[in-house]
Formats: C-alpha cells, sequence, structure tokens
C-alpha cells in the first residue's frame, strides 16, 4: 500500500549454541556428537514497521527447522509482537555443523531427550529476540544495493559416464549476486546490515565435530565490526551451490578456507554497504579558486525517512510428489537397507550406520504410505516483502540457483532478494533439466529427507511462477492502492 509512513526498525539477538553433547545434523554420513564450539551459533531478529503493518525477520545459525516446529515458533513470534504468524520470515544459515533437532531421526533416548530440551529453549530464545528488536524499535531508513562475491560454484558435475556426483561444474549456474539492505537511524548510523547470498555452508567438513555458522560466522564478524552494527545473514538458492573451495576435508586448512570465503563475502557486502547513503545526498557543485579551480561538493540532508509502500504477502500451493514405488519394490528396498545395516554394524563403521539407519527408515514410511493408498503431495510455502522498491521473496526448500536467477530477471521490482530455507525446508527444489540429469538431489536426497517419493519437475516452474505472482501482487499495489 502506498502509504508515505515512516520506517522504524529495532535489532535483537541472542545465542542458540546447544550443550555439548547434542547430536550434529547436516552430514548424513557424520551426525555424530558435538565436542566442542567454534563460535556461539546466534538467532539475529530484525522488526520492521511503518507503524501500521510490521514484520519479523530472523536469522539462525541452524541447518533449517522443519515443520511443525517453525510453525509453532512462528505463531509464538508473531504474537509476543503483535503480526499473524504469516509476518514472520525465519531464515536458516543451512549450517552443517548446528544441532539435530528433534524428528530428524530416530536417535537413543538420552538424545532424543536433549534434543526435546534444545527445541524448547529455541522456541524461548526466537521469541525473545523478536521481543528484543521490537524494544529497539526506532525511526530508521533504508537503503539497498548489490554486489558480486565469487563464493560459490555449482556442484553438479558430470563423469565421464554420465553420471552426476557432488563435485565442481565451473559453467554450471551460480547466483553470486550479494545483496544488501542498510538499515540507519534517521542520522545515517547503520542500525543493521542484512546480506543476502547462496552457498553451501558446508566449508566445515563432516571430519569437524565442533558446532559452528561455518563462514558466516567470519562474515557476520567483519561486516559487525566495520559498521558497529548487527548484521544478519540470509541464505539464498544454494541448493546446487557449494563454497568455492568445496567441501572441508578436515584440518587446518579448511578453518582457513572458512575465514577466506567469509572475508570474501564480507569485503562485498562492505563495499556495497559502503555505497548506500540514507540520510544525504550530494548536492550542487561549488568552486573554490586556491593555485587552481577546485570542484567541492557539499552534502544535503535527504528531505524525510518516510517510504512509499510497505508490504507482505504469502501463498501455499499444493503440489504433486512422483507415484511410490510398487509394494513388492518398496519390501525388497527395504530388505537390502536392513541388510546393509546390520552389514555395517558388524563392521563397525559408524557412518555407514547413520546412513543405512535412515534409509531403513525411509523404506518403512514408503511403504506406510504405499498402504495408505492417497496421493501423494506437499505444500510449496512462499513469502514475500516490498519496502519501497526492494523485494525479499523466500521459500520452504533448498531451491537451486536458476530458479533464484530467474526470478530475478523476471522480477518487477528495482531489486529483489531471493532466499531458501525460510519457513521451513522439504528438501531440494531442483530444475526440470535436474530430472534428465539425475544425480542426489533428485535421485536420493528425498529419502534423507524422509519424504516417502521425490518431487517432481513441476515443481522448480512452480517455484518461480509462485514467487513472481506475489512480487508483480505487491508492484501491482502500487497502482491500485491496496495491499
Amino acid at each position: 500500500m502506498n502509504r508515505h509512513r515512516t520506517l522504524h526498525a529495532g535489532v535483537g539477538r541472542v545465542v542458540i549454541t546447544p550443550p555439548i553433547g547434542i547430536r550434529m545434523m547436516g552430514y548424513t554420513v557424520q551426525e555424530c556428537v558435538s565436542e566442542s564450539i567454534d563460535r556461539e551459533l546466534t538467532a539475529t531478529a530484525l522488526v520492521l514497521s511503518d507503524g501500521s503493518a510490521k514484520v519479523v525477520i530472523i536469522a539462525c545459525d541452524l541447518l533449517f527447522i522443519q515443520s511443525p516446529h517453525v510453525d509453532r515458533i512462528r505463531e509464538r513470534v508473531g504474537a509476543a509482537v503483535g503480526v499473524a504468524a504469516t509476518d514472520v520470515l525465519i531464515n536458516a544459515s543451512h549450517t552443517h555443523l548446528g544441532p539435530m533437532l528433534p524428528g530428524w531421526s530416530a536417535d537413543t533416548p538420552a538424545q532424543e531427550r536433549l534434543q526435546r530440551r534444545y527445541l524448547a529453549n529455541l522456541e524461548e530464545s526466537l521469541t525473545g529476540a523478536a521481543r528484543l528488536a521490537q524494544c529497539e524499535l526506532r525511526p530508521a531508513r533504508i537503503g539497498s544495493g548489490t554486489g558480486f562475491a565469487p563464493i560459490g560454484m555449482n556442484r553438479r558435475e558430470r563423469l565421464p559416464d554420465g553420471r552426476i556426483m557432488i563435485g565442481e561444474n565451473p559453467s554450471g549456474a551460480v547466483d553470486n549476486e550479494v545483496g544488501v539492505i542498510r538499515l540507519d537511524d534517521l542520522c545515517g548510523k547503520t542500525l543493521a546490515t542484512l546480506m543476502c547470498a547462496a552457498a553451501h555452508t558446508i566449508v566445515l567438513g563432516p571430519a569437524t565435530h565442533q558446532l559452528s555458522p561455518d563462514y558466516v560466522g567470519p562474515a557476520r564478524e567483519i561486516v559487525e565490526s566495520a559498521t558497529g552494527a548487527p548484521s544478519l545473514f540470509l541464505q539464498g538458492a544454494a541448493g546446487n551451490v557449494s563454497p568455492r573451495c568445496g567441501i572441508g576435508a578436515g584440518g587446518p586448512a579448511q578453518w582457513d578456507d572458512a575465514h577466506r570465503i567469509g572475508a570474501l563475502l564480507a569485503g562485498e557486502v562492505l563495499k556495497t554497504w559502503s555505497q548506500i547513503r540514507t540520510h544525504d545526498r550530494r548536492g550542487p557543485r561549488r568552486v573554490v579558486h586556491s593555485v587552481a579551480a577546485i570542484s567541492v561538493w557539499d552534502y544535503e540532508p535527504l528531505p524525510d525517512a518516510c517510504i512509499e509502500h510497505f508490504d507482505t504477502t504469502h501463498r501455499q500451493r499444493t503440489l504433486p510428489m512422483a507415484p511410490p514405488p510398487s509394494r513388492q519394490n518398496a519390501e525388497d528396498e527395504l530388505a537390502t537397507y536392513q541388510r546393509q545395516l546390520e552389514e555395517a554394524r558388524a563392521d563397525q563403521r559408524v557412518g555407514a550406520v547413520h546412513v543405512a539407519q535412515r534409509l531403513v527408515h525411509w523404506a518403512e514410511l514408503a511403504l506406510q504410505t504405499i498402504d495408505a493408498g492417497q496421493p501423494v503431495t506437499r505444500t510449496l510455502d512462499c513469502w514475500a516483502l516490498r519496502i519501497n522498491d526492494i523485494g525479499i521473496v523466500a521459500v520452504n526448500g533448498e531451491p537451486f540457483a536458476e530458479l533464484a536467477l530467474e526470478v530475478k530477471r523476471r522480477s518487477p521490482l528495482e531489486q529483489t532478494f531471493f532466499l531458501g530455507y525460510s519457513n521451513g525446508c522439504l528438501g531440494y527444489l531442483p530444475t526440470p533439466e535436474a530430472f534428465d540429469e539425475g544425480g542426489m538431489e533428485v535421485n536420493e536426497s528425498y529419502q534423507n529427507y524422509m519424504l516417502p517419493t521425490a518431487f517432481t519437475r513441476e515443481w522448480g516452474p512452480a517455484v518461480i511462477d509462485t514467487a513472481l505472482e506475489l512480487l508483480t501482487e505487491l508492484h501491482r499495489s502500487e497502482e491500485t492502492g491496496e495491499p
């Protein structure tokens, strides 16, 4: 809606590091218990309001938060600050060195108790971060810009036999645009910086037993040291994008790489941030006479801090999943995975045990689905925010880079930031072409996500269409004057 109101912004941060000893979540072959802490895991909440409408954006150092947990947290956060749950965006950095959450995998009774306690504390912490941010609300100015930081590389590498592996594909699609949103007080002092980038947070690999935000930690520290204000890292379309250095193999090199990737990202964020002026602009030129004539420019304050547009919208679409296998095939797969589990236990191969356990659980789920005899569907959740000509659109999955690039290319808004891993995470959201190529994301990952069947090729286009529908709806509100 065209309002001409003053924007208000407030930020709150809490530590969400779990106790040492909780199982880690991210690398299935690992999923060990944590032994120490590299850096604290945090959640940073940003509350934005124009005096009428209000939204909450929370950036978390977690792999993701799935439903129903994320739904309950959004309800609690919304109630705490007086908005609907649909006005709350929770984005996860997708660090693979965070805590296991309940329901992801069967575990020992002691671990399951620990994970339930952590989730209860997490709900309180995220709600508390939002309350802190609300208490800090003050008049603010907003500006945005984009830069380029080659932190990511397409990881769908084609082998000589045609198979796709997680490797390096320098010619593949990647979204290395860095989006920056700067929020200042009325005098130009920074209140918060949002940085939007896209690369799997896996610089620190599966040999790491330390809780860590990965490269996001160093990036955030560098940005905050320079700006003097909290920063929020928002993960983009990283589904088929690894960090340029690859997945860490352990040892000192991976820690060095985490700092390098973080510094590369932070450097571009700061370059872009430093060019965003929210409170003043260069005025007319004056000529000063010295030994030679010298041009000088005075800076004049911007007339007001009003924003013209502040709107959110969201949409859910129920989409079909692939048909389940025959019961005989599912029974055969279950028998195969049970045999693999027995062999892994006999050989004491801990990583193989973790993988086989998940596959056994998946096969049991597939059999239950077959017996139910109902079509399998899942719900795409798409969320969008517009502030002036800045658009943020987010989906609940691991989107491929191509989807973000297409949405940005066709967006009606001047600048659009595309996020994944938001308000839940269903699984990988590939392009239709990826189904022809194969690879983990389309052929196996749904099992690890405990989905009874795979996604279909219509999901990628649905992500693009739904995101553009929301952005167009927000853009059209400028013409109609309606939200």
